[in-house]
């Protein structure tokens, strides 16, 4: 084999679990940045959540013109920045686990010196940095400064905006972790998007009939289903109001963990 050959092989020198994660983590990340993949996803969600905030932010100053309020633009944020890119996330992340499971190419990979947890983390890591970089990182530094110059919200606290921002990942970050976990619980694209799709649409409508479940819910990080009663986390964090409750940070973060958890413990022992 010739020295150009050879250069293209990485000896494994993780132990443990870790065996194998370093290759892992190239080829995920050459897939998402060595490639155009990252920046259609950039443009796609500069597109949506920028560009519909800036219609709303079109209808407040003409509704400032007649007197009027206009959307609340924090709250439309919650919208198009938080539920939207979950559904974004559930289309991404469907296949990740399901498609290399049917086609062999988990088997093939695992037939390698790599483990299985180091499979699912590298999937996970890598994933999760490319979502949250197009679709919330990016998207809120520009929006950050369409607020600050063109709306009447002004230059918001930079430090009370990164906070709500990171709410915003974490809500992000709490729907990757339950589509990866449903990827190690069914086969088909199909059965792993249809439970997030339907657990969201449970946590935004149930607390009309079921309220303590906004205590619980990761839509209440970016969206309200009350705005007359409180907002939420991050429209009052952006905002420097009180938050109307610390439960569903709280809630979310140990889900997350839940999910991750369970995700390689069900990889570990499924056959395929």
């Amino acid at each position: 084999m010739n020295a150009n050959g050879s250069a293209q092989f990485h000896l494994v020198t993780e132990k443990g679990w870790r065996r194998g994660l370093g290759n892992l983590l190239r080829g995920e990340y050459s897939a998402w940045f060595k490639s155009s993949r990252w920046l259609k996803h950039l443009l796609i969600w500069l597109a949506i959540i920028n560009g519909m905030m800036g219609i709303m932010l079109i209808a407040t100053v003409e509704a400032a013109k007649d007197g009027n309020d206009g959307p609340p633009l924090l709250f439309m944020y919650g919208i198009f920045g938080g539920m939207f890119v979950a559904f974004g996330v559930m289309i991404i992340m469907q296949r990740v686990l399901t498609r290399e499971k049917r086609s062999g190419t988990a088997a093939w990979v695992l037939s390698k010196p790599v483990t299985r947890t180091a499979f699912v983390v590298s999937r996970l890591v890598v994933n999760s940095i490319a979502i949250l970089l197009t679709s919330v990182i990016v998207p809120g530094i520009f929006l950050y400064l369409t607020f600050g110059l063109f709306s009447g919200l002004g230059w918001l606290s930079p430090f009370r905006y990164i906070a709500g921002l990171l709410m915003v990942a974490l809500h992000t970050f709490y729907w990757i972790t339950f589509v990866l976990i449903m990827g190690t619980l069914f086969e088909s694209s199909s059965g792993v998007i249809a439970v997030p799709i339907a657990l969201c649409f449970t946590f935004w409508i149930g607390p009309m009939l079921f309220p303590p479940l906004v205590y619980i819910s990761p839509l209440s990080l970016t969206f309200s289903p009350a705005p007359d009663q409180f907002n939420s986390l991050v429209a009052s964090i952006m905002a420097g109001e009180p938050v109307f409750s610390w439960l569903p940070l709280i809630s979310t973060v140990v889900s997350c963990v839940v999910f991750i958890a369970v995700a390689i413990w069900r990889f570990n022992r499924q056959e395929f």
